[in-house]
């Protein structure tokens, strides 16, 4: 048995949403550039300092519905057909399938406490795929895929009564919703268990990650004083778009960081950007300058904000006497989006949705004072997907003899600084235009493959920003290496090359543009060929054609 298995400690996962490689401390050096703005994280560094730092973390995908399908089933998305972002509709009946078995219904029956705060984003339907029917005791939070910040945002679309009718005082009515309220799941209200919160409970201006963190704090000082292990997610909006931050706290920022705004708006970061060197005049440039900036400063705040808050956290664990026997796994859905929504992936390149790494390679530690007794750096891969079985795990719990399984439980080998997967690989990939970008890393080494003409190029992990190797690499070929790559992604998707996405995000006018590429059809009774998947293209192997595409 392993030194941690069975155990039973309590477990914190805290997850940011679209949050930048470099915007932590604990991912930062001397050599990390100034202008790019540093945010402060003191809160996240402590603790990232006192336990493991993972500098090789990878989720599943570079976008957050099917990152979090990874984590919650221990799968790769593509498996099951969650490629895509669910629907941005509070009425969609999509959702992860209920034959998947969430860790958190198995953490659940083996007697933890659980609940799900803040971001869900794997489904709506109650009954199948809302957190009370995965394993979790409560939740608190919200159904879809992000939210706005201040109540006052959507209180006047949602709700059928303004604050300046007679029924906004009668308790009966406040809280009656439009007769046909806006189904954008972004503007409808705060869930606790199966219903809306109350429209009075939360002020209209008071901050959703300040909320959040409120909610964590009660059931921690609920669940300290309980003989049975709590398991909490904590799933933050922040610094997920929009970009929303309290007035004051901007202020503050500003204030406590005098040359932030300065630097940032002299840096080549911004003004040598590709979107300001697309703008045709002076007055176009400086327009997209104003808005990056005003951007890095918002995504700033809410950044500082977010730590801030997983301080109270910490402080209450402290206060209750709970830290040391919690794991605090920390890490992001997914890289940052950079420029217009805020995020620096420094010194990665690429963004949120790209298979590069500022897409997928995330800030990720794990503090747990109980075990890690020497702060450490793990440099090997990591995945989101190996959450799965390492809480399973540590819960004393078992795995459905019937489940898949694509992650491994990586608790003791990186207390002990080993490779979790030696000789095995991580895997993201994206659908695009009738092609799937991909990459695939196995340390030391990553190759990625972008569009339809594109070839494989490899890369160092350790060594950022990048520089493709070419030619002799320690001793043997690069194209030695990519090869073998190139194999393990084409066995890695053999079995899953005939799976169809079960839905589609955000579909506009006819259809999202990739539904035609997959099913050879549209909503508009279009017809077309049908290219994707496409995984015989992207790995060169034709044994990967589907048997949907005939061409």
């Amino acid at each position: 048995m392993g030194a941690t298995k069975g155990s039973r400690p309590n477990v914190i996962i805290i997850l940011a949403d679209d949050l930048g490689y470099g915007d932590v401390g604990f991912n930062r050096d001397e050599s990390f550039p100034k202008d790019l703005g540093i945010i402060p994280t003191p809160n996240l560094d402590k603790l990232a300092n006192q336990g493991i730092i993972c500098t090789n973390a990878h989720v599943a995908h570079p976008f957050c519905g099917p990152s979090r399908t990874a984590i919650m089933t221990g799968l790769y998305p593509h498996r099951i057909g969650a490629q895509y972002n669910l629907p941005n509709s509070i009425y969609s009946k999509n959702g992860i399938p209920t034959e998947e078995t969430y860790f958190s219904t198995i953490m659940n029956n083996s007697g933890y406490s659980t609940i799900a705060v803040g971001k869900w984003h794997l489904g709506n339907v109650e009954g199948k795929h809302q957190p009370q029917d995965r394993g979790f005791d409560e939740f608190f939070g919200f159904l879809g895929g992000g939210k706005n910040y201040f109540r006052s945002n959507y209180d006047g679309i949602w709700y059928k009564y303004n604050n300046k009718s007679k029924e906004y005082n009668d308790p009966s009515l406040y809280n009656t919703p439009k007769d046909r309220p806006n189904p954008n799941e972004y503007l409808n209200p705060l869930h606790r268990g199966r219903h809306y919160v109350d429209r009075k409970e939360f002020g209209e201006e008071e901050y959703l990650t300040d909320i959040l963190t409120d909610q964590a704090i009660d059931f921690i000082n609920r669940k300290s004083d309980e003989e049975a292990p709590f398991m909490m997610y904590l799933a933050y909006n922040a610094p997920h778009t929009p970009l929303q931050a309290p007035e004051d706290e901007i202020r503050a920022f500003k204030s406590a960081n005098p040359n932030f705004e300065k630097l940032i708006r002299n840096s080549s970061y911004i003004n040598d950007s590709k979107p300001i060197a697309k703008a045709k005049t002076s007055e176009k440039k400086q327009k997209l300058i104003n808005k990056f900036v005003d951007a890095r400063i918002t995504y700033a705040t809410m950044v500082t904000n977010l730590d801030t808050n997983v301080g109270r956290v910490i402080k209450t664990l402290e206060e209750k006497r709970e830290l040391d026997n919690t794991v605090i796994i920390f890490f992001s859905d997914n890289g940052g989006y950079t420029y217009s929504k805020g995020a620096v992936n420094y010194p990665l390149g690429g963004l949120k949705g790209s298979v590069t790494e500022g897409g997928h390679r995330v800030p990720f530690f794990v503090h747990w004072p109980d075990k890690i007794k020497k702060p450490a750096t793990y440099q090997y891969q990591i995945g989101a997907i190996d959450l799965y079985p390492t809480l399973v795990n540590l819960a004393g719990g078992k795995i459905p003899t019937h489940k898949k399984i694509d992650g491994k439980d990586f608790m003791d080998k990186i207390i002990a600084g080993e490779e979790i997967r030696p000789d095995e690989s991580l895997f993201v990939m994206r659908p695009l235009n009738g092609f799937q970008n991909a990459a695939v890393i196995s340390y030391p080494y990553r190759i990625v493959r972008l569009g339809g003409k594109g070839v494989w190029k490899l890369y160092d992990v350790n060594v950022n920003p990048e520089r493709e190797l070419e030619g002799n690499v320690n001793g043997t070929t690069a194209s030695e290496i990519i090869s073998n790559l190139e194999k393990q992604g084409a066995n890695w998707a053999r079995e899953f090359k005939d799976v169809r996405p079960a839905w589609f995000d955000h579909n506009r006018g006819n259809g999202h543009p990739h539904q035609i590429l997959w099913y050879g059809k549209d909503n508009g009774g279009n017809l077309a060929t049908p290219k994707l998947p496409g995984l015989e293209k992207t790995f060169n192997d034709p044994n990967l054609k589907s048997e949907h595409v005939v061409n």
